[in-house]
């Protein structure tokens, strides 16, 4: 299995970890509570059976892995993540929690029916080994969705979402963690592909079936393949 940058994952894990204590309430508050709703349409795409392997890359504090588990109670949800402290594994004991890189995963391949993510890809120093991976450790006929944040290109509203975004978000984010980490998680999205090379690079992982959706403006992307 490939490698990751030791660099930028102990980057990334550092800048979680400095707010995993509000990162919760902060990404309700910069979203205007949207969200949720966002991570409810990427599990719609996921389609998930009444019993299926489930696999939450990048769960962080674990909020799509609850959803997942209401969504379908009969499913069996793994959790993996770099960055431990952020995870509640008291608040969701009936998931196994790995910790790891999504990037060089330590599980068995073809053992998942469906493999999900929210506002990883742009965190990964790599997202091509991310979608190499997510397409290995799923079963034939197995769904992958991916939902993450991009800079739009819709007239009018970019210039809205630059000023929100690149301006506002890093001010208030710092100020209320006293860290530097909103600035990191803004620039991350100015620096992130477009929605339309994610998708061609869904495609080179080997995906069928590929499709994506954007919302907001195009500022929210959810993409999906499947495993042939």
């Amino acid at each position: 299995m490939p490698e990751s940058s030791p660099k930028k994952e102990e980057l990334v894990k550092q800048v979680f970890e400095d707010i995993q204590d509000r990162y919760d309430l902060l990404d309700s508050i910069i979203s205007a509570g949207m969200d949720q709703r966002w991570r409810r349409y990427a599990l719609q795409k996921l389609d998930l059976g009444k019993s299926s392997d489930v696999l939450d890359c990048g769960a962080g504090t674990g909020k799509l892995t609850r959803m997942i588990l209401d969504t379908c109670p009969n499913c069996k949800v793994t959790s993996l993540d770099i960055t431990q402290s952020m995870f509640r594994p008291s608040i969701l004991p009936e998931t196994k929690f790995v910790v790891a890189s999504a990037e060089s995963m330590p599980l068995d391949d073809a053992s998942y029916n469906a493999v999900i993510s929210a506002y990883l890809t742009r965190n990964l120093e790599s997202v091509d080994r991310y979608f190499s991976e997510a397409y290995r450790v799923l079963r034939s006929g197995g769904r992958f969705v991916n939902l993450d944040i991009y800079s739009p290109t819709l007239p009018g509203f970019s210039l809205l979402f630059r000023i929100y975004f690149f301006h506002f978000v890093p001010v208030m984010g710092n100020a209320a963690t006293r860290s530097k980490s909103y600035t990191y998680l803004a620039n991350s999205v100015k620096t992130f592909h477009s929605q339309e090379t994610i998708l061609e690079k869904i495609k080179t992982a080997g995906f069928t079936n590929t499709g994506h959706k954007k919302l907001m403006g195009g500022s929210i992307g959810i993409h999906w393949g499947t495993k042939p």
